[in-house]
């Protein structure tokens, strides 16, 4: 939490490259340099102006060591301090609070933040089996990232009482708005029909679920006294981040020293409670205050949990909130206007944060075109990793000029 002399610190510029399946001809360095290129044009600087950095990334793919270094240099940044941050999904929002902190503290005027995930050829969601190193056997009691997706959203629908036409309809939101997103995955063609979305199979699954791709990002922050001398907009960013006992067995009642999580279970997500709370204080806003919000929607409900726990509306209450169009453009708060990571594609440490501060910042700036939504002044991202042991909460919202 900051004291009284942290300073407002500004998104001054952002960019994403389009999530793509495969980035042939062309190293990490090269991905990174375009997004970074977009993002320092859009706030008026250069590679000169930037006084630290910090880079997520997913370290199963890139196994050059002193990551922030070799960025640094490969960019034309150093010597400033680089930090390399090895998270994977919540890893860009780690880098965002690191690089908050450093400006709202007064030590530095710009920051940059980067996320890079390039893998392979192949859709990673595919290689999430039983063996390999997608299986997290080591920690999570045999279960895999798709096994931990697919029975939270199970035990949320039990408990609620849902089947699974909220998350056909959350999907199908999803991909009408990647048809207004020509950086989307599925930006073209007819949107899947409420049969496909809804079909018990594992096609019908994946219809509901996200879409694992190639993406780098950037992100430009800056004290809101430079942003000023630049005539940049007030466009205001703020993070927070909380994290959860990872055992599946200790999302059930877990009895933690300050009693966070002990009335909780896995259809429940404190975690991002915790965090919210905090990114709210920080930036005077109430949850009725958010007109956009971009969450991290992996498997089956998880976005809607996460509305939920944003305050969004009330838990067990979300696939309701979705049936009734909520989410949509016209809705009372539109959700993943840039169609989620089910059209816009899962990027794990390359976007699942950066991404959607992108897309709030296009949203705030009147760039989103056909998706733009009317007037918004305060939005929300949110991403998690690693099944919920950490969640990450960014408040952006419009300042006065």
């Amino acid at each position: 939490m900051p004291n009284k002399k942290f300073r407002n610190v500004v998104l001054a510029g952002a960019s994403a490259s389009a999530p793509e399946r495969a980035v042939l001809g062309q190293s990490y360095r090269q991905y990174l340099a375009n997004v970074v290129r977009d993002a320092l044009e859009s706030a008026h600087l250069t590679t000169a102006d930037v006084q630290i950095g910090a880079i997520s990334y997913n370290e199963r793919n890139i196994t050059e060591g002193a990551l922030g270094s070799v960025v640094a240099d490969a960019l034309g940044m150093s010597p400033i301090p680089f930090i390399s941050v090895s998270q994977a999904c919540p890893a860009g929002g780690i880098c965002a609070d690191i690089i908050w902190n450093y400006i709202g503290t007064g030590r530095y005027d710009v920051g940059i933040v980067l996320g890079i995930n390039k893998p392979d050829n192949f859709d990673f969601r595919d290689a999430m089996g039983p063996i390999g190193n997608w299986c997290d056997f080591d920690h999570m009691l045999g279960f895999t990232h798709e096994n931990y997706g697919a029975l939270r959203g199970e035990y949320y629908k039990l408990k609620y009482g849902y089947d699974d036409k909220a998350a056909a309809k959350w999907s199908y939101q999803c991909h009408w708005y990647a048809r207004k997103n020509p950086m989307a995955l599925h930006n073209s063609g007819p949107l899947p029909t409420d049969d496909e979305l809804n079909e018990q199979s594992p096609a019908g699954y994946r219809m509901r679920t996200a879409t694992g791709r190639n993406m780098a990002t950037c992100l430009i922050l800056m004290s809101e006294e430079k942003a000023k001398k630049l005539g940049l907009p007030p466009i205001y960013m703020n993070v927070s981040y909380m994290h959860r006992p990872i055992y599946i067995g200790n999302h059930y009642f877990f009895q933690d020293k300050n009693g966070n999580f002990d009335k909780y279970d896995m259809a429940d997500q404190p975690a991002i409670k915790l965090a919210a709370a905090e990114a709210y204080e920080i930036a005077g806003i109430k949850p009725e205050d958010i007109d956009i919000a971009q969450v991290h929607d992996l498997s089956l409900y998880d976005g809607i949990m996460a509305m939920e726990w944003l305050g969004i509306c009330q838990p067990g209450k979300g696939g309701h909130f979705v049936l009734d169009g909520q989410t949509a453009i016209d809705g009372k708060c539109p959700t993943n206007t840039d169609g989620g990571a089910i059209a816009f594609a899962h990027s794990s440490a390359g976007g699942d944060f950066q991404s959607k501060a992108y897309e709030n910042w296009l949203q705030l700036t009147g760039k989103a075109g056909e998706r733009q939504v009317k007037d918004p002044k305060v939005t929300v991202a949110h991403a998690y990793g690693t099944h919920h042991s950490l969640d990450v909460v960014g408040v952006v919202r419009k300042g006065t000029s």
